[in-house]
């Protein structure tokens, strides 16, 4: 009968990557053998959850298996392999997950840079993904005087929390944490960066679209920078923006003008950019800093290839008397500034990008590319999609894995400057003849129309798109929760 322990070591490997880490324990305890042969597999992974299982791991890592030599059977098989080899602990990705209300108390800048140290060392092609839920005033600042290295991802749930008393997570000048993220220093090897300053962790992220949209405030006692008003020149340069791939700033009201304007209007390109999500950051307003967001749309259009850009609802800044104002504002500065007229930045730079969701204050006709009017394009015969809609979470994968692309259009207050109606919005759309582009519009109180081209549209109320639980940011929080399964090897 052929035993485990017969197979090439290349099998074995292959068959251990089917195990849970309860289940390679077991086996490493099986016979003396098993645990020389289960220690690469039983520590390739590992989700710590708790900061004294991180210490635990630490200390483990240090300490070599209590085996002096491999059986002749194990040698037989494995000949190529050494002792040592066979001993060797090389963690390939380790998820740290830390609570504050566990081990706020118990963790500093150093003592974390320390643990994060000895694992780099011993391990040194690890890659880390540190998630942190809740507030941690006392050493997120500590951090900026040490280094965490090999941290390739960094998720960051801070629930609306101050630094401390009286110090607000706002501007560069006033929290550490931009600087600390992206200048390069902190986080040398940070490709992956998630922020959200609202919730206190993934259970607290909004459930539908609905709910995001309107749960997004401004900060409080926060002064608008004025149209006019130039800002600030002491900026950091965030030098680590060259090795970012994602960037995720979702339902943060602390990303302020200076920092957009320093992250996204520098002279540092971020070239390994592919995936950038700007969702509800409730200080960045929508009319008043039109010419930061028409820059950051532009630079974002022919770097990514994943763009996700939802400004807040103007009824959240301004009382409901200003907000004909505020649409008058919005259509004279793009009646002055055509460059900065959103619509037409999608148009022109946004055919490349294979997704593309947007929530704009107003959006019209201009944002799509010209329709063919020939008449061979207007007498043919239409039909509904062959291509299935529902479910509708996870259309624009499935549509980008068909090599279309997808787009999706929320256009919070209607159409721009009173151009037209939506339903010649929609009418537009219809008629355009972009191969193997899909779209998606959303107006409230509005049929959300989903148009393929041509195909006649495919509608459903508006209402019911918005409340339906759909979210990115809720599929990604499954993930993230569906690590956290306990740790390995301790």
């Amino acid at each position: 009968m052929l035993l485990m322990l017969d197979l090439p070591r290349e099998l074995y490997l292959m068959v251990c990557t089917y195990l849970q880490p309860t289940d390679l324990a077991r086996l490493a305890g099986v016979s003396r053998d098993h645990y020389l042969a289960a220690q690469e597999p039983l520590y390739t992974n590992i989700t710590i959850t708790s900061y004294g299982r991180f210490v635990k791991l630490v200390d483990t890592l240090r300490r070599v298996p209590v085996v002096s030599t491999i059986s002749p059977q194990q040698r037989l098989r494995w000949f190529k392999l050494t002792d040592a080899q066979l001993r060797e602990r090389d963690i390939k990705h380790l998820n740290i997950i830390l609570d504050n209300r566990e081990d706020g108390y118990r963790i500093t800048g150093a003592t974390l840079s320390n643990c994060i140290g000895a694992v780099t060392r011993k391990c040194y092609s690890v890659k880390i993904h540190l998630t942190l839920y809740g507030a941690w005033p006392k050493w997120i600042p500590q951090l900026e005087r040490f280094g965490l290295p090999n941290v390739s991802k960094l998720t960051l749930f801070l629930g609306g929390a101050e630094l401390e008393p009286g110090r607000a997570w706002r501007g560069s000048d006033e929290s550490p944490l931009w600087n600390l993220v992206f200048s390069g220093s902190t986080f040398s090897d940070l490709k992956d960066v998630y922020i959200n300053t609202r919730a206190y962790n993934p259970g607290d992220l909004p459930t539908s679209l609905q709910d995001s949209i309107h749960g997004a405030h401004p900060v409080r006692d926060y002064v608008w920078t004025k149209p006019n008003e130039s800002t600030s020149d002491n900026v950091v340069p965030f030098y680590g923006l060259r090795g970012m791939e994602q960037i995720v700033l979702a339902h943060t009201p602390h990303p302020t003008l200076d920092i957009m304007q320093s992250l996204f209007g520098s002279d540092i390109i971020p070239h390994n950019l592919t995936k950038l999500e700007i969702v509800n950051c409730a200080s960045l307003h929508a009319v008043k800093h039109l010419p930061a967001i028409a820059t950051l749309l532009q630079r974002a259009l022919q770097l990514v290839k994943h763009l996700k850009l939802h400004l807040c609802k103007l009824s959240h800044f301004d009382n409901d008397d200003d907000h004909a104002d505020l649409a008058s504002q919005y259509a004279a500065h793009i009646d002055q500034h055509p460059a900065e007229h959103l619509c037409n930045i999608v148009r022109e730079l946004g055919n490349r990008i294979p997704y593309l969701d947007l929530a704009l204050p107003f959006a019209c006709s201009k944002i799509f590319p010209p329709a063919q009017k020939s008449w061979q394009a207007l007498a043919a015969s239409r039909d509904y999609p062959a291509f299935p809609r529902e479910p509708v979470d996870t259309l624009p994968a499935r549509l980008m894995a068909q090599g279309n692309k997808y787009r999706r259009l929320i256009s919070l207050h209607g159409v721009c400057r009173g151009a037209h109606k939506w339903h010649e919005m929609r009418e537009t759309a219809a008629e355009m003849e972009q191969k193997g582009v899909s779209w998606v519009l959303v107006s409230p109180n509005q049929a959300d129309t989903w148009q393929m081209p041509g195909c006649l549209p495919v509608e459903r109320l508006a209402n019911e798109e918005l409340l339906r639980v759909f979210t990115e940011e809720e599929r990604w929080a499954g993930g993230v929760a569906g690590c956290s399964r306990g740790s390995r090897g301790l």
